[in-house]
């Protein structure tokens, strides 16, 4: 059980992902709670967000100075830059992650990262946002599974690789 999570909840629809201090975002998450709170109060509907014309949702990241990007898919923490390469990566989404869970591909893309220690991801969190289903934040089984399940395609692909090859010329 995490006592502190880095993926939180402002409203049904809206999540948060901080990273750094948790002690200097717990003021900023308290503040917005509060405001979609009064928002639901005041105009009796949730908050509202700007939608680009067809209807998805968006993602955004802010800096301490202000500055917002949007993004398709994003990362925040220590490997962030790296992470953003694999998920920016054209190459990358053209392979097989096409029909795979975002969950899946972004625990595998951090599994390329040479991060030099067992169990690495015991300190990840992993959450996916459905509009059906709102934000949910997969439990360390659900990740050491995914982990799992990647480890094993990785050691069958080296295996096919080393295998020799079987067709005659």
């Amino acid at each position: 059980f995490r006592s502190v999570r880095k993926i939180v909840n402002l409203d049904d629809h809206i999540a948060l992902a901080c990273a750094g201090l948790k002690p200097d975002a717990r003021v900023l998450i308290h503040r917005a709670r509060m405001e979609c709170q009064s928002h639901k109060l005041t105009i009796e509907d949730p908050v509202t967000f700007e939608y680009p014309h067809t209807g998805t949702p968006s993602l955004y990241q802010t800096d301490p100075s202000g500055t917002f990007s949007a993004w398709k898919a994003n990362a925040t923490g220590d490997y962030a830059v790296c992470m953003t390469y694999f998920i920016g990566d054209p190459e990358s989404r053209k392979r097989q992650f096409l029909f795979l869970p975002s969950a899946k591909v972004a625990v595998y893309h951090l599994s390329m990262i040479p991060l030099g220690c067992r169990g690495w991801w015991k300190n990840i969190e992993v959450a996916v946002m459905t509009k059906a289903h709102g934000l949910r934040q997969l439990e360390e089984d659900e990740v050491d599974a995914i982990v799992a399940d990647i480890e094993a395609e990785k050691a069958a692909a080296e295996a096919a690789k080393k295998a020799p090859s079987t067709t005659e010329s």
